[in-house]
């Protein structure tokens, strides 16, 4: 495979509720990496914040290759939830994991219903969503068996 940057792929998004031909691609690619690559027990990683949330399927050049999702925080009436943000281990380095966090951020901002993100990121990731603006608040804890830390985001 030829590795390209994300601006020289044709990148096309979608967004996709709990029910449709797109939602079982995203739970696909879940799979190969939650499961699969990261094994995360197939009862952890499925739950029942996927039949409400909004989820984003990324195909680059006509290819599933990434997903993630947002939900209402059930706790906290202001906060999205935003997680399962996953591109296939050979679409990785390409900034399409930065394509699903903006993506996912504007959901948020388009639904006018929130003051903050909050995502439990994995330790190996938090840089990523650093870049976004968000921050850590706590200790590292493990979900799982993986390492994460939860952050926040505030919208402006």
């Amino acid at each position: 495979m030829v590795r390209r940057k994300a601006s020289l792929m044709d990148i096309e998004i979608r967004t996709c509720k709990g029910c449709d031909r797109d939602f079982a691609l995203a739970m696909e690619i879940r799979e190969k990496v939650f499961v699969l690559e990261q094994n995360v027990p197939p009862d952890l990683e499925r739950d029942e914040f996927d039949e409400r949330a909004t989820h984003v399927l990324l195909l680059a050049d006509g290819l599933p290759v990434g997903t993630g999702r947002v939900f209402a925080d059930p706790k906290q009436t202001d906060t999205a939830r935003l997680g399962r943000v996953a591109v296939l281990r050979e679409y990785r380095g390409l900034h399409l994991g930065q394509v699903l966090i903006a993506t996912l951020l504007e959901e948020v901002k388009k639904s006018g219903c929130f003051s903050r993100v909050l995502i439990h990121a994995q330790t190996a990731v938090v840089e990523l969503y650093a870049r976004f603006g968000f921050e850590k608040v706590g200790e590292e804890f493990y979900e799982a068996g993986i390492a994460h830390f939860e952050m926040i985001y505030q919208l402006k």
